[in-house]
Parts: structure tokens; sequence; C-alpha cells
């Protein structure tokens, strides 16, 4: 018997095989486990109009739905901060007529901040507890200098409504606990859930030389180069070892799945040199999470290296996650 229902909503992309889509989505099968039906609202990262999400074929989810609505998050997205918070209310307000909405969870936000406060109050007014599912606190300092101050503020309106709003937290980490606690207001900490079904799938076999694997986004983006304090993974460091090695004549083999090598040397060009002449370090660009998987399970070791700053600290690697349920060994420090 469904024990009612619970609605996700947040700036996740589940059409996206990304950190965020793979976090809902595992956090939605432990609800259904425990008798929930779960419904998402979300973004697509590919549309920026209604019109584009209209067109889209029906994306379906375990048991629930899936509202879709356009990525927002940009100058534009602020003119239509009301049709989302419309389109999200009226979505809610469907579902509580169908049946016992349980929870109301938000991870992030779909658009500004600003929907958020729109969602807690639609929330207290039916009496469903507003939850929090927190895991991440980005940094900025690689952007632009307009859109770091916007996304700032952005950010700290998002954790003011959060820590004074929300009946409850689910945390990624303690970091992020300590940081939303608040006296007599549950919380639970669920790190990055893997999926143990398809953990078996993965076959491991052996290399002719040392293989490394770093799969990731390790920075956001950009047209130059980048400060790094805004990198979430220090692959910078990483490379500087690899071609260290490469030079002394070191047998192995360094694969990098996320970013193209053009995407990196644009926001690392002093590399540049090094990784168009070198024979052992290889780009791969994006894969879909599957591949992913496939290349970790024939990999030697997974490296994860990070610096120490709030979005790290904060944050759990779900590549470490993954790597210790297919059984490899992970390179890292103290702070991944």
């Amino acid at each position: 018997m469904s024990k009612g229902t619970i609605v996700y909503i947040g700036d996740f992309d589940l059409r996206n095989e990304n950190v965020q889509a793979h976090l809902v989505r595992n956090n939605g099968r432990l609800f259904n486990e425990l008798g929930y039906k779960v419904y998402f609202i979300g973004v697509n990262r590919e549309c920026e109009s209604f019109d584009d999400v209209k067109i889209l074929s029906k994306y379906k989810v375990d048991n629930g739905g899936y509202l879709e609505l356009p990525f927002t998050l940009s100058t534009k997205g602020i003119v239509c901060e009301k049709k989302i918070e419309n389109r999200i209310i009226t979505y809610l307000n469907k579902l509580a007529s169908k049946s016992s909405i349980e929870y109301v969870i938000t991870y992030q936000a779909p658009t500004y901040a600003l929907v958020l406060k729109c969602i807690a109050q639609w929330c207290y007014h039916n009496k469903i507890p507003y939850i929090v599912n927190c895991a991440d606190l980005p940094v900025f300092d690689s952007q632009p200098l307009i859109k770091r101050l916007v996304m700032k503020i952005n950010w700290r309106y998002l954790h003011y409504i959060n820590k004074e709003m929300a009946d409850g937290v689910i945390s990624v980490s303690r970091y992020i606990e300590n940081f939303y606690h608040r006296p007599n207001r549950p919380s639970i900490v669920i790190p990055p859930l893997f999926n143990e079904l398809c953990a078996s799938q993965y076959g491991c076999f052996s290399n002719d030389v040392v293989t490394f694997l770093y799969a990731g986004t390790p920075f956001v983006l950009s047209e130059r180069e980048i400060n790094t304090k805004g990198m979430k993974d220090r692959l910078d460091k990483v490379i500087d070892l690899m071609v260290m090695l490469e030079k002394n004549g070191i047998e192995f083999r360094f694969n990098i799945v996320g970013i193209e090598l053009c995407e990196y040397c644009k926001c690392v060009p002093r590399h540049k040199v090094a990784l168009e002449k070198s024979k052992k370090i290889v780009f791969h660009g994006k894969k879909t999470h599957e591949e992913t998987l496939r290349m970790l399970a024939n990999s030697d070791y997974m490296i994860n290296y990070r610096d120490s700053n709030l979005m790290t600290e904060a944050g759990v690697s779900t590549k470490v996650v993954e790597s210790i349920s297919i059984g490899i060994p992970v390179i890292m420090n103290e702070i991944g």
C-alpha cells in the first residue's frame, strides 16, 4: 500500500546523466522502496522556453511522474520567474487533488531562489513538510564578475530560505548538516547512493600498463583561464604529475572523462603544449553514465584530488562512491 506521494523539485535534469540526476533518482528509488510514489519537477538544460519543452517525448520515472521546466538560470530567466512559479504550484495542486502529498523536497532551485519561497509558502499553507536536500555549497570564483555576483546573491538567498523555512534537511555530508543545523529540526545524512543491481554488470580485466581514470567536471567551463579557487577537482595538479611521469619514461595511461582537451586548455592554458604532445594522457570528452562506469571498471585506479574550500569540504564525490561499489581503488588526498 502506498504511503502517499513525495515531490522532488530542483535544478536537476533527469535526461542528463550527471551527478545531480543520479543523486535524486537514486534517492527517489529509496523512497519508492519505503512505499512512496515520487514525482519530480526538474529542468531540461537543452530547452529555454515552454514551447521547447512541449515537443519533448514523455520521460518515464520508476513510480511517479516528471514535470520538465525550461532552463531559465539566465538573464532571461528573471522574466520567466512568475511563469515558472505558477507552473510548479499548478502541478502541486493537481497532485494534491489526486493523492496525499507527504513531503516536498527541494534540491536547489529550478530557477532563481525566489521560487523556493513560493514553494515553501505553499507547503506551509497546505500543512506539508518542506524538506531541503543539499549536496553542494558551490563557489563561483571562476565565473565572470557580473555572473559571479548574481550567483552569489542568488545562493545566499537560497540558503536563507532553506535555513529559515525548511522543516527538515537531507544532507550529503556532516559539513552540510552542520551548515543547516537548527535546534529541534530533524536532519539526516545520505551520501550519494549507487544502484547495487547494476554493479555486477561491470567486469574488470587486467591492463598491460597501469591505467588511471578521472571522471567528472573539474570546474565550470570558461573561454578564459580560470582561478584555481573555483575548481572543484584539481585536475591540473594531477596532470602536472602525469606530465612529469611521462617525461621520466614511466609507462601508464591516464584517461580523462567529462571534459574535452580543447575545453580544458582554454581554462588551463599552461598545459596546452604538453597535452597536445602527450601519448599517455587522453581526453575522452563526455560519455554516458554506463560508458563511464565501464571505463571505470576497466581501470586500475580512480583519481580524485581536491583542495580545501567550501565546495570540497561540503561535497562528497559520487565517483568515489561508484569506484568503491565496483571494487576499483581510489587515489585521493584527505579532502577527497
